[in-house]
């Protein structure tokens, strides 16, 4: 348990805004991009795979951003991704941005996991739920209560 996992990625030309920094919806597609990698690599079940051979999806039903420092085209954005709660079907991850150590952003976002056929969420499947607990990690909030 308490596992992180760190996705590197370069700010490019087409993350930014006339200003040179990172124009914000851009920061989902980073975190959706960090998520991806998470799943095949941290927990080693491709979205790809989950989408086409088992039918499973993982939409986000919640997703909030606190921007503490603007990122620009060259930068390099260090997500470390934690897991904060698993339910039944729904897990919550936190993603805290970083450039030389020093925090830009933070995402929390809750995904759902998704019967893509009946259109409705599923439980986590048997084989994934230890992969994920894995990367569990009690929350400050969760230390107060």
């Amino acid at each position: 348990m308490n596992q992180v996992f760190f996705h590197d990625q370069l700010i490019r030309f087409s993350h930014c805004d006339p200003a040179a920094i990172v124009y914000f919806p851009r920061f989902f597609d980073l975190a959706h991009a960090a998520m991806e990698d998470w799943l095949a690599d941290g927990l080693g079940f491709p979205l790809p795979e989950l989408i086409t051979e088992r039918r499973i999806g993982t939409p986000t039903v919640s997703i909030h951003c606190d921007f503490v420092k603007p990122l620009r085209i060259g930068d390099t954005l260090r997500f470390e991704l934690r897991v904060t709660k698993i339910g039944n079907a729904s897990v919550d991850l936190q993603y805290v941005g970083l450039k030389d150590g020093i925090e830009h952003l933070r995402i929390v976002q809750t995904i759902v996991f998704m019967d893509l056929d009946a259109a409705r969420a599923a439980p986590i499947p048997e084989d994934i739920r230890p992969a994920i607990e894995a990367f569990l990690v009690e929350t400050n909030e969760a230390r107060e209560k």
